[in-house]
C-alpha cells in the first residue's frame, strides 16, 4: 500500500449530528506524523454526514481529510469491511463517532504497531456514563487486560478487549475474509484471528475516552433501547452464535483441523448458545441427545426471562 501515510485514522458515524463534531476535531488534532483521515458515514438519516462534510472541508493541517458517505445503511459489519479496502493504508486506527481520542493517540497506535509487529493493538479508556460521570471500566475484566489464557480461552469468550481502543493491521481481513453480514461483534472476531497468530499488542494508557451506554456506540455494539428484554437478549444470543460459527472458519483458514481442542471447543459452545437461542426460537429437537444440557439451558434462559419480566 502506499507510504505517503503512516496510518489511516477511520472514524464510523451513524445518527449523530449533534455530537459528532467533538470526536471528529479530536481526529483531526492527532498529533503525529501524517495521516489518511476518513470520516465516514452510514447513510445517516440525520445530519451526520454534512457536519462530518463540513469539517473536512474547512480542515487545514498536515493530514488529508475525507468525508465520504454509503448510498445505503450497511450495518456496522459492511461498513467496516468496506473501509478497511477502502483506505491507503495497511495499519487503521478505528473511533465511533462518540468517542474521543487523546492526541497522541494515533503515534502511540503506530509506534506500537512498528516496534511489536503486532496485526491487532489495542489501549485502556476513560469510560464515561451519559450523565458524563466516571465510567464503570468494566472492560478492564475482558481477557485480554489479564495474563496467563490460552487460544481455548480466547475462542470461548465473549470478552477480549475494547473495541473502542482497536488498530488493526488489514491482513487481519482479507487473509480470513469478510465479517458475517448480519451482526457478529466485530472486536470478537479480530481478536480471535489475532490470537490465532500471536500477534496482539496492549498499551497500558488511557488512549480513548469511552461512552459506556448511547449514541454510536451502542450502533457499533448491536445495543438498541427500543427492543423489549426478550428481543434483546435474543438479538446477543444470534450474535454470539454468528462470532462463534465465523471464528471455527477462521481456525480451519489459519489450518487448525476439526478434532483440535479449539475446534471442539467452539462447537460445543455453539451448541449450548443454540440451545439458549432455541427458547425464544424453538427448534429444540436438534439437540435432544443432549438432555441435561438442553435442559440446563432452557431452565437458565426461562429464570433469565423471569427476572427481565
Amino acid at each position: 500500500m502506499t507510504d505517503e501515510f503512516s496510518a489511516s485514522f477511520i472514524l464510523l458515524a451513524y445518527n449523530q449530528q449533534d455530537s459528532v463534531a467533538a470526536s471528529i476535531q479530536a481526529v483531526l488534532d492527532q498529533q503525529c506524523e501524517p495521516l489518511e483521515i476518513i470520516l465516514s458515514d452510514d447513510a445517516s438519516p440525520d445530519g451526520t454526514f454534512e457536519v462530518l462534510q463540513k469539517m473536512a472541508e474547512s480542515y487545514r493541517g498536515p493530514h488529508r481529510v475525507t468525508a465520504r458517505r454509503n448510498a445505503q445503511n450497511m450495518g456496522i459489519n459492511r461498513h467496516l469491511g468496506h473501509l478497511v479496502e477502502l483506505a491507503q493504508c495497511d495499519f487503521t486506527i478505528w473511533s465511533a463517532g462518540d468517542d474521543i481520542s487523546a492526541p497522541q493517540r494515533a503515534q502511540i497506535m503506530i509506534d506500537g504497531h512498528r516496534q511489536s509487529g503486532a496485526k491487532l493493538v489495542y489501549s485502556d479508556a476513560l469510560t464515561l456514563r451519559d450523565d458524563g460521570q466516571a465510567g464503570s471500566n468494566s472492560y478492564q475484566k475482558a481477557l485480554f487486560y489479564r495474563s496467563g489464557y490460552g487460544l481455548e480461552d480466547v475462542a470461548t469468550s465473549f470478552a477480549l478487549y475494547l473495541g473502542a481502543t482497536l488498530g488493526l493491521h488489514r491482513d487481519l481481513y482479507l487473509k480470513y475474509g469478510p465479517l458475517p453480514k448480519e451482526r457478529a461483534h466485530e472486536d470478537l472476531i479480530f481478536g480471535f484471528r489475532a490470537a490465532l497468530e500471536d500477534s496482539l499488542h496492549y498499551i497500558p494508557q488511557k488512549l480513548v475516552t469511552y461512552r459506556e451506554q448511547g449514541g454510536v456506540s451502542s450502533y457499533l455494539s448491536g445495543r438498541n433501547s427500543s427492543l423489549d428484554n426478550r428481543e434483546r437478549r435474543r438479538n446477543i444470543l444470534k450474535g454470539q452464535y454468528r462470532v462463534l460459527q465465523q471464528r471455527l472458519q477462521d481456525a480451519h483458514t489459519y489450518g487448525i483441523g476439526e478434532d483440535h481442542p479449539v475446534c471442539r471447543a467452539i462447537r460445543r459452545l455453539c451448541d449450548r448458545v443454540a440451545m439458549r437461542l432455541s427458547f425464544y426460537e424453538g427448534g429444540r429437537i436438534s439437540y435432544i441427545r443432549q438432555p441435561f444440557f438442553l435442559a440446563h439451558s432452557l431452565l437458565s434462559e426461562w429464570l433469565r426471562d423471569l427476572r427481565n419480566r
